[in-house]
């Protein structure tokens, strides 16, 4: 295996600061970096520190052990065995949940959702694909009730083809959120549904009052739209894609809400929400939920100027309550809440912060890796007496 000699800085944020991520600028020895993905041993004064996954198209190297073992069957199942009792007796989550977090699980590079007894996989390494798939899915099979997984890769560019393992025909599910029902396809975007906005969805249902006209922006199958309709709200749900719209008129069917009770709209966010505000449309709950605008930091700018502006409109269309989110890695808690509040000036609204939450517990986040940390959600009071005149 080979070795790489790292500084003293990412030693002691491994050794310190419970760290999963070293950047290759902090091997000393660069010139023996592999060729193609590998797992390397992490060395500092020549003594061992961690075994760590190696990809030549990244700058990161992601931690898989500061212990001295071997990378084999016992290794993924010591991990995946921990991931379930987390979610299972610490959480209480029972049927449906994200078993496998990446590094927020010691396992780099792997999601798993689980949804009764079907799971979709992330996978985002080939050599984890060839070298270790096979025991993972048997792992998963042999601590659940699970007949299916489906594996996909989880970024575009990776080689690794869809799988079905065992029922093959077994891809849907019906789960439930509170009070909601959803319908899952494992071959839908990512895992099949959202998992991260599980604990905000229940949120919304108690700000909502029989009557409501609610605005669910981004949309996707329906997930704040279903729980604001249950709860007796008007619901008009904006989304690009017709494929997750016709789903999410099939889960306010599955949830017995009247058809005149929700509309759904193929569009622009952007285009729709001003035409909205031309034709003087006006909303109780707003709810802004769009994918995230950036991937990388080079166009943090650029996805500022899309959520300022996206904001600007969904506050201007918002009576009472405003929820607003981002899923970007790339902006932070601090600078998404600026860029809120900043567009609310613009708005001339005074927005009352009621709560800022962030993804379910089972997408963990461990205090030395900030960029587990992706998904904001805040909750605000659109107070009707404090425009700025």
């Amino acid at each position: 295996m080979i070795k790489l000699e790292i500084d003293k800085r990412a030693y002691n944020s491994i050794t310190k600061n419970f760290s999963k991520l070293v950047y290759t600028k902090a091997i000393k020895n660069l010139e023996d970096l592999p060729k193609k993905e590998e797992i390397v041993t992490l060395t500092y004064n020549g003594k061992f520190v961690a075994k760590a996954l190696y990809n030549p198209k990244s700058v990161i190297l992601k931690v898989l052990t500061t212990e001295n073992e071997d990378i084999d069957y016992n290794f993924f199942y010591k991990r995946i065995l921990k991931a379930k009792i987390y979610r299972e007796e610490i959480l209480n989550y029972k049927d449906t949940y994200r078993w496998i977090y990446a590094e927020g699980d010691n396992l780099p590079t792997i999601i798993f959702d689980k949804y009764n007894n079907i799971g979709a996989m992330q996978l985002m390494s080939k050599l984890i694909e060839k070298e270790y798939l096979k025991d993972i899915i048997d792992i998963l099979f042999e601590l659940s009730d699970l007949e299916t997984v489906y594996v996909k890769r989880g970024k575009k560019g990776e080689k690794i083809k869809d799988k079905i393992f065992g029922e093959k025909k077994k891809y849907e599910t019906i789960i439930k959120e509170g009070e909601a029902k959803f319908k899952v396809n494992l071959k839908g975007h990512k895992t099949g549904f959202f998992l991260d906005q599980r604990e905000n969805r229940l949120a919304i249902e108690k700000f909502v009052k029989e009557g409501d006209r609610v605005l669910d922006v981004c949309c996707y199958t329906g997930g704040f739209s279903v729980h604001c309709a249950i709860k007796g709200a008007e619901v008009v749900g904006v989304d690009l894609s017709k494929k997750a719209l016709k789903v999410a008129e099939e889960n306010m069917e599955l949830n017995n809400i009247p058809k005149e009770k929700y509309t759904f709209i193929e569009g622009n966010a952007f285009k729709v929400l001003e035409e909205f505000i031309e034709d003087g449309e006006k909303f109780d709950i707003v709810i802004l939920d769009p994918p995230a605008f950036t991937q990388t930091e080079k166009d943090i700018k650029n996805a500022l100027r899309a959520y300022s502006t996206l904001n600007y409109l969904g506050i201007n269309l918002c009576k009472r309550i405003f929820v607003t989110c981002s899923c970007s890695h790339h902006i932070d808690r601090e600078l998404f809440k600026r860029t809120v509040i900043s567009s609310a000036f613009r708005a001339k609204k005074e927005l009352i912060m009621i709560d800022y939450k962030g993804q379910s517990p089972d997408h963990p986040i461990s205090i030395g890796n900030k960029n587990l940390e992706y998904l904001k959600c805040i909750f605000f009071y659109v107070n009707q007496y404090g425009e700025i005149k």
